[in-house]
């Protein structure tokens, strides 16, 4: 608490040195109103050159949030023209939801938040929640080579169990493993991502102490439309997707079919295909009251090629794996007058995991692994507004966590043949209760949110997570000063505890504290420039540490372990600028360092440096009069770190560096009921780099999809 303390002071003594003499002189010029007033206001159409990846999402009805302008929503994947010439209009109302569970103006927030916008989306002709989630600073994403195998998101350093994964609010983390596998998550149905990097156990409990990933689903509205994608690639690569929304009466509704193949690019066995489907209602009973209701459905089916890579075997001829994913979501939102507002939602998630591998020359074994994680959960909010400039939330939080891991595996040499059976079953409930309080003061010159997390587990008993932040916004030299502080803790998850021949029954629960202070320099409509620094400390931290290969003792060549103490502090930056209308440029550098306690296993994947940039641009009447070209470009780099090998050893794993392009076409055709029809074509890796993610696991070469995208 004392580095809090220090932080606090020198955040309100940075505020005082760079604020201007009508702070002193007692005569406070007007400022932005309240989150309340504000998101009653007509938000301005965001472009490209929206700040963070912001998207216009105060014209969004966001789930579980206070509906703002349903009239001005846009369709998914169809800005207005005159949105895409405004390109160099930066938008001061994007309202987020997730860093305080209230909406809020993202230049009020005092938790380092980004928001990755559908427009961004669909100028660089991002298919997959895995490449978007590339562009944000802070964030690592490291996949086990071609597309469909495995996928994990971490945040600042941290692990892949530390940062949540929510889908429209609803938390898809499995029980089994703490993470969640994001290589099936496509981008079609989406109005955005938020990104909150830190300070995530205070509001969302374990899970989430470093940081969350919201996944917000369009809402429907206008009359209906219909957009269909189809295009085709190397390597037999395809992909097909339907995303459709609009209103009728009371009734909004959206949703998405999409379908993605590829032979793969190994020599053998490396094929995948993915379907995935999703649908959202929303009837507006009366102007007080909405009920809601989401439903997801993937099915993944993926080669495993490099399966028995820690048992010397380059390639696996056979191994495949299928996963199934669902998720369930009702909820009621509904306003007591213009002061209390309470929402309730219920939900159920559901993921299974089947692997089958049989005997062939170089591995006379077979394996057979079903592993179903459900979550059962509820949540109950009020948000009560005692005036303009201070409101109070108070909620509670249940869950459900089950999971049975059962895998067969059979040796049949050397003789005799040998049988080994593992079994478990684990469930535990969680229940939290969170409270926090907003206040708008000094005439809205200073944004203080503070409020704390007690969380009971079945298993660890109970924990309680403060936290606070504050925003200064100082419009006079276009600035805004940030801090935040936050507590936070994580279960281990039933893998971790349980799973044979890995897991640890002897883990204590990791223990963190973290805070982050920066500023945002806006430079009118020509630039921005945003910097962070942050500062994370977690006890008991759960690793993954390396042992010698052994059939009974360490069959995977590693096992779950606590690391004691480790420290993490960084700085993040984000240049912007727009020097041409219709063209945006902009990009992100992170900086980490951790140190550990003496004798504990270090943190494995986690670059030092990492990188990336965007170029997209936007021109229309190119050709003839109403067409528009699209191109965007993206550039990633991740430094060296340190990572486990396949026979279990900690080595230095090389940097790399990606290179993708995107372009579209319009002509500005219509023909009957066809708005408009597009020419499209994106290509990943350029530049045809030979690189890994992860050891043993070679990323893909280059690859190219284009095809015809029209919206009826």
């Amino acid at each position: 608490m004392e580095r809090a303390h220090r932080f606090l002071l020198a955040v309100f003594c940075l505020a005082i040195a760079c604020s201007p003499a009508w702070v002193f002189a007692g005569t406070l010029p007007a400022a932005s109103p309240s989150p309340a007033a504000a998101a009653s206001r007509s938000a301005p159409d965001s472009s490209p050159g929206a700040p963070s990846s912001s998207s216009a999402a105060g014209a969004t009805t966001t789930p579980g949030a206070v509906k703002l302008q349903p009239k001005a929503a846009k369709s998914a994947g169809a800005p207005s023209q005159a949105a895409s010439k405004a390109v160099k209009k930066l938008p001061r109302m994007v309202i987020v939801v997730t860093p305080t569970r209230m909406p809020q103006p993202i230049g009020e927030v005092g938790v380092t938040t980004s928001v990755v916008s559908s427009r961004r989306i669909e100028t660089q002709q991002i298919q997959d929640v895995a490449t978007a989630l590339r562009e944000v600073p802070g964030v690592q994403v490291t996949q086990t080579g071609s597309p469909g195998t495995e996928t994990d998101v971490s945040i600042r350093g941290t692990t892949a169990a530390e940062t949540l994964v929510m889908i429209d609010g609803v938390p898809v983390n499995d029980s089994a493993t703490g993470s969640f596998d994001i290589s099936r998550l496509t981008t079609n149905d989406l109005d955005r991502i938020e990104v909150v990097r830190g300070a995530g156990g205070a509001l969302y409990g374990s899970q989430a102490i470093g940081g969350v990933v919201n996944l917000i689903t369009q809402e429907g509205s206008g009359p209906p439309r219909f957009t269909l994608l189809s295009e085709g690639g190397n390597r037999a690569s395809e992909q097909q997707a339907l995303v459709f929304g609009g209103a009728e009466g009371k009734l909004a509704y959206s949703g998405a079919l999409s379908y993605y193949s590829t032979t793969g690019f190994r020599p053998i066995n490396d094929n995948s295909d993915n379907l995935a489907g999703s649908l959202r209602l929303d009837y507006h009973l009366d102007e007080n009251t909405t009920l809601h209701g989401f439903a997801r459905y993937d099915r993944a089916n993926v080669s495993l090629a490099n399966y028995s890579i820690s048992e010397g075997i380059a390639l696996n001829p056979n191994a495949h794996q299928r996963n199934e994913f669902m998720l369930f979501k009702g909820g009621v939102d509904h306003n007591f007058g213009d002061k209390l507002q309470v929402r309730t939602s219920a939900f159920y998630v559901r993921d299974e995991l089947r692997l089958n591998e049989v005997p062939f020359v170089a591995s006379p074994s077979s394996e057979t692994d079903d592993i179903p994680d459900e979550t059962r959960g509820g949540n109950l909010e009020a948000i009560y507004t005692w005036t303009q400039n201070i409101r109070t939330l108070a909620g509670f939080d249940f869950l459900d966590r089950w999971v049975r891991s059962d895998s067969n595996l059979i040796f049949f040499a050397p003789p005799p043949v040998t049988v080994s059976l593992s079994d478990f079953h684990a469930r535990r409930q969680e229940y939290a209760g969170y409270v926090e309080q907003e206040a708008h003061l000094l005439h809205g010159h200073l944004i203080a949110t503070a409020g704390f997390r007690v969380d009971g587990n079945s298993q660890f008993g109970k924990e309680v997570s403060p936290a606070w932040s504050v925003a200064i916004p100082i419009k006079q030299i276009g600035a805004t000063l940030r801090g935040s502080y936050s507590e936070g803790f994580r279960a281990p998850s039933f893998n971790e505890l349980y799973f044979p021949g890995f897991g640890n029954p002897n883990l204590e629960p990791e223990i963190s504290s973290e805070y982050d202070g920066g500023f945002t320099k806006d430079f009118g409509e020509a630039a921005s420039f945003t910097a962070t620094y942050f500062s994370r400390r977690v006890h008991n931290l759960i690793v993954t540490v390396p042992c010698a290969v052994n059939p009974v003792t360490c069959p995977f060549g590693s096992m779950a372990g606590n690391a004691g103490r480790v420290d993490t502090q960084g700085v993040e930056f984000e240049p912007m600028v727009y020097p041409l209308s219709g063209l945006r440029m902009g990009g992100n550098v992170t900086i980490l360092d951790q140190t550990h306690s003496a004798g504990s296993p270090e943190p494995l994947r986690v670059a030092k440096y990492s990188a990336s940039a965007i170029v997209e641009y936007t021109h229309s009447d190119l050709l003839r009069s109403e067409d528009k070209v699209t191109a965007g470009a993206s550039y990633m780099f991740m430094g060296d770190r340190d990572d486990i090998t396949p026979i279990g050893t900690i080595a230095n794993h090389d940097a790399y560096h990606r290179v993708d392009l995107a372009l579209a076409y319009s002509p500005g055709f219509r023909w009957s009921i066809i708005r408009d029809a597009s020419i499209v074509g994106r290509v990943y890796n350029v530049l045809d780099r030979h690189y890994s993610e992860a050891f043993g696991f070679p990323s893909p070469p280059v690859n190219f999809l284009a095809g015809v995208k029209l919206d009826f």
